[in-house]
């Protein structure tokens, strides 16, 4: 198809302003004073001192800097509260910004010594499934601490604390997530290092309990150690926000049955023999008293003046007279 002269010069003219155009774009462009984009700086958290790995971090080991976002590195801490109370992963050299790969919460999967309490201990006691509360204690409940042990002839339960926290049960240090179910705290086989097999339906099968860790005072430590020494260490669960402390004396098999044991009786009655012995008979005084000191001696009574003796007479006759003479 031939154009006409005008539809040419129509096609020509566009072509011109169309090259027209993009010379002048890419001549500005050349000239054109490129502007520096505006810097923008941010506050990132910094280590005033040389913080080590597992170090707990507190306010006064914390600092803030201003950097330009574009030097920040991915991750910066850029407030205190993202960071006091946890534990550093690595160590952090002073000056250092802080990120988030920097820091993790205390938890027991960074080692149990993070989740015992500050001034506590933990203790790890040998249980079974009765004296474990049949593997329904889990890590964070609540518990009172029993014994039981032999002293001379009589059996005696005790209980020796309470309201004590479980720091883990076996190896279990985290509580079941929520719909878990009440079963016994899942471990390893300690022979195979395997996991428990599972039972019928995909459930874990019930592990026994074999021990519990608890946070103690560490006189309370000395206590449970010197009960699971002496005899079985027993675990009471308690109520969730249960915190009242009661004051027991201790149980024994012969109270248990209203009776008292045979060493106490055999005191008893050799007491009351010997209370019998010593009994004066009525109207005696015992030398010295059962209670204290002899008493004073009684005062003498008073000895009567003896009768005088009747002066001596002579009976003197004359003639039909008979007369009575005292002789002085």
């Amino acid at each position: 198809m031939r154009l006409t002269r005008r539809q040419a010069f129509t096609v020509a003219a566009i072509i011109g302003l169309i090259v027209a155009a993009l010379v002048y774009y890419v001549l500005r462009q050349q000239t054109q004073v490129t502007e520096a984009p505006e810097t923008q700086m941010v506050t990132v958290l910094v280590a005033k001192q040389p913080i080590g790995q597992s170090d707990t971090i507190t306010m006064e080991m914390l600092g803030t800097t201003q950097l330009d976002s574009r030097a920040a590195p991915a991750g910066a801490l850029t407030a205190p509260g993202q960071a006091v109370g946890k534990i550093a992963r690595r160590d952090i050299l002073a000056e250092e910004p802080l990120t988030m790969s920097d820091v993790t919460e205390r938890t027991a999967a960074e080692g149990l010594t993070f989740v015992i309490p500050e001034g506590m201990r933990a203790v790890t006691v040998a249980l079974d499934p009765i004296s474990g509360v049949g593997g329904f204690v889990i890590p964070h409940d609540r518990v009172d601490v029993l014994t039981t042990f032999q002293q001379g002839d009589v059996a005696v339960t005790k209980m020796i604390l309470q309201n004590v926290e479980v720091l883990a049960m076996n190896e279990q240090t985290t509580r079941p997530e929520p719909g878990g179910g009440t079963q016994a705290p899942a471990t390893t086989d300690q022979s195979t290092g395997a996991a428990p097999a599972a039972t019928e339906g995909g459930a874990p099968a019930q592990v026994q309990v074999k021990s519990a860790t608890l946070a103690v005072t560490p006189d309370q430590a000395q206590r449970v150690l010197l009960a699971a020494f002496k005899g079985a260490v027993h675990l009471a669960l308690r109520p969730r926000n249960e915190e009242t402390v009661v004051s027991l004396p201790g149980q024994t098999d012969w109270a248990l049955v209203g009776l008292e044991p045979p060493a106490k009786a055999e005191e008893k009655k050799a007491e009351e023999e010997k209370a019998q012995q010593q009994t004066p008979p009525p109207g005696w005084v015992m030398y010295p008293p059962a209670g204290g000191s002899a008493p004073a001696a009684a005062a003498p009574a008073p000895r009567q003046a003896p009768a005088p003796a009747p002066a001596p007479t002579v009976e003197v006759i004359r003639g039909g007279e008979r007369e009575v003479v005292t002789l002085d």
